[in-house]
């Protein structure tokens, strides 16, 4: 696998247009079309702590969590990871151009509150910038608001994303990290992207070497508890087993099927494409030029969770579904 070198990559007429919280950004030109270079993200200000690195994951989670995507087949932005500025980055390739645009979910949600409180006599909130998603408001919107129910498919995104991040360990996939692209009156749906928060990007080798020192069973009960973006009391986060455990009596009729089949169908592909995945994550050089690339137990331990998780809780999933 290559790591590529982008020192030299000119700015593209759109850098300092991405925003986000992740790290910093610059809009960078490879083979003349426009890209986004992400930075690793300072933990500094945050708990001291031998568990912290001192600069996150991100590029390296947001490339493995992508092309985890990318081998499953799912429409997903192409990732390249490189060194600029003396930092391990990861490039994205932007999808957007002067006529198309990015919608977060967030901004078609608020868009359109008013409106659906009015005339469905309903009472929804303004989404904000939080990690936490109420899924029996977002279900409402797949039904009733005016631009995201025209959206085909958007029910089986969000279910399918749902199953693999849960694989990847990705509990990011709040209301601005996905969406549709907007081209005059076309909306369809943006290619998956924001998969920085997957493999844990915040620990530290250190605490990996921890934890792969712990008892088999212990290792197994922290590679399943994934803490999801979702709830369905507005409080309290669903974790990666109950969300696949959601009934009728919790959410719509309608989205348990979905989500049933989603289960089912995503079981079956994972399990196709599992040696590929495996050796993709083995391919990634340990090291380019002096730079660290991933160091043996972060390989280790990314490998370990998604088979975990992928064993022990999706495919459980599926033979409770299918007995």
């Amino acid at each position: 696998m290559e790591i590529f070198d982008f020192s030299n990559a000119e700015y593209s007429n759109r850098n300092g247009s991405y925003g986000g919280a992740a790290g910093d950004k610059d809009g960078i030109v490879i083979n003349g079309e426009p890209w986004i270079a992400k930075y690793p993200k300072s933990n500094e200000g945050m708990a001291k702590s031998d568990k912290l690195s001192k600069f996150s994951q991100t590029p390296l989670s947001e490339f493995i969590g992508s092309h985890i995507y990318e081998i499953l087949g799912y429409p997903v932005h192409k990732t390249l990871l490189g060194i600029r500025k003396n930092n391990l980055v990861v490039a994205c390739k932007d999808f957007c151009d002067e006529n198309t645009r990015l919608l977060e979910m967030r901004t078609l949600k608020n868009i359109h509150i008013s409106e659906m409180n009015q005339n469905f006599n309903i009472d929804l909130h303004e989404t904000d910038d939080g990690h936490l998603v109420n899924l029996n408001e977002l279900f409402i919107h797949f039904k009733l608001n005016p631009e995201i129910s025209k959206i085909n498919g958007i029910s089986e995104r969000f279910w399918n994303q749902v199953v693999i991040d849960g694989l990847i360990g990705n509990n990011d996939r709040n209301n601005g990290n996905w969406g549709i692209l907007s081209c005059g009156d076309k909306r369809e749906l943006a290619p998956i992207f924001d998969n920085g928060a997957s493999f844990y990007p915040k620990k530290s080798t250190l605490a990996i070497e921890q934890i792969l020192k712990l008892p088999e069973a212990d290792q197994a009960r922290n590679n399943t508890n994934v803490q999801e973006p979702f709830t369905i009391d507005g409080e309290h986060h669903l974790n990666y087993r109950s969300i696949l455990d959601l009934t009728e009596s919790e959410i719509p009729a309608a989205q348990v099927e979905l989500l049933k089949a989603a289960v089912i169908s995503n079981t079956e592909l994972v399990e196709s494409k599992l040696n590929e995945i495996i050796e993709f994550v083995k391919s990634i050089p340990g090291s380019y030029e002096g730079y660290e690339i991933i160091s043996e137990p972060r390989r280790e331990y990314y490998l370990k969770s998604f088979i975990t998780r992928f064993e022990d809780v999706l495919k459980k999933r599926r033979d409770e579904l299918c007995s």
